[in-house]
């Protein structure tokens, strides 16, 4: 019998990279304390994909593909800067609770992260040393805590809703009540392209003409469309790929030696603040027109009024609200080739994408958007279409 014991411990931390567990799963007990989330930070950089990454799945290197999908993001200028403005007008509202009998030093600790309220979450088992707390690692537990996590990515895009599977959490206390944090772990790879792509379109559809050249990579049939067959041959495709293995089939089982790499890894920065109920957030916030809430002169979430013109399809009262300059029946009328305003993915007024191809001299997005076939668009710029 102990040999055959034995054999079931190697066995067990061979699938999670060869490192024994050393998990808390409970029972937890004692006061659950709700904080809310006042500050978020998506990687922007190095620094900062270095900072909130960890090595997830136990083969001894660091790990955080977010940050290499937002590093490209950042280049191209269509990483959200708008993330205080969300939380302060509630488009933003993600929840931690954390269970313990004392906040300094307790040795089984239950945290529970929801991106909104009502989001599903398994609880996450951990520590207090000093006042600081770490959970359960992602790389070696055995009971992986989840939940439904909500970052901003995209610019002028709702927060993406993502399944973070193996969460891992670091608090620091931050002397006055509230935790500095790092949330960790895997997003299934399926998961994070489908929501990669529902911001994609958001962002370009929203405010077209300051992604025309980005758009152009998308859209590899030059239909003015993007589909999710595009995607998949696309720069943020390339990154949104699977880095680390942390299934078997349905079991969660993290291997420091993959067989089918499966998840996204992600590491990113949250504040938190104690909040017994509500928001708990007084900060009004800068730019009404970015804030993911239609609120103020708004016909829809972010457009219309004093805002930006309002995309086809979305609520208008008067033609100044709309891309197409034609509010029909309360909604924007749809893109056209043919109405004399730049609209859509046009790249000038009624030529290049979906239209027919500009002339030269005209402003374009790709070689494509010319006659001439030759564009002289900067990596992240528009240009004009010149001779070859």
């Amino acid at each position: 019998m102990k040999r055959l014991a034995l054999v079931t411990v190697l066995t067990s931390a061979a699938a999670c990279g060869g490192t024994a567990s050393d998990d808390v799963t409970g029972p937890y007990t004692g006061e659950v304390r709700r904080f809310v989330v006042d500050r978020i930070t998506v990687p922007h950089d190095s620094e900062q994909t270095m900072r909130f990454g960890a090595d997830l799945d136990g083969n001894g290197t660091l790990d955080n593909k977010l940050g290499l999908v937002t590093a490209v993001l950042t280049m191209t200028n269509d990483l959200s800067l708008d993330e205080a403005d969300m939380i302060a007008a509630g488009a933003l509202t993600s929840i931690v609770e954390i269970q313990a009998d004392d906040l300094a030093d307790d040795d089984s600790v239950a945290i529970t992260y929801r991106g909104a309220e009502g989001d599903d979450a398994t609880v996450a088992g951990g520590r207090l040393v000093g006042g600081a707390f770490r959970s359960n690692r992602t790389a070696t537990t055995r009971a992986p805590g989840r939940a439904v996590i909500r970052l901003p990515v995209f610019t002028n895009a709702d927060p993406l809703a993502l399944q973070l599977e193996g969460m891992e959490v670091d608090l620091d206390p931050d002397g006055t009540g509230g935790y500095h944090a790092i949330i960790r772990g895997g997003i299934r790879e399926d998961v994070a392209r489908i929501a990669a792509y529902a911001g994609l379109v958001q962002m370009f559809e929203t405010e077209p003409e300051r992604h025309l050249v980005f758009q152009r990579q998308v859209d590899a049939d030059h239909d003015g469309t993007m589909s999710m067959a595009e995607l998949a041959d696309s720069v943020i495709a390339l990154l949104v790929v699977a880095d680390i293995q942390l299934f078997d089939g349905a079991r969660y089982a993290p291997r420091a030696m993959p067989t089918r790499k499966d998840s996204v890894s992600i590491g990113f920065g949250v504040h938190l603040v104690p909040c017994a109920s509500g928001r708990c957030v007084d900060a009004a916030p800068r730019n009404a027109c970015r804030n993911r809430v239609r609120d103020g002169a708004e016909t829809d979430v972010d457009c219309g009024g004093t805002c930006q013109p309002c995309a086809a399809a979305k609520r208008c009262t008067v033609p100044a609200d709309c891309q197409t300059a034609a509010c029909t029946g309360g909604t924007c009328a749809p893109a056209s080739c043919s109405n004399g305003v730049r609209d859509g993915f046009e790249s000038d007024i009624d030529c290049g994408s979906a239209c027919a191809a500009c002339g030269l001299g005209s402003v374009c997005a790709a070689d494509w958007d010319c006659t001439s076939d030759a564009c002289d668009h900067g990596a992240a710029s528009t240009g004009r279409c010149v001779t070859p």
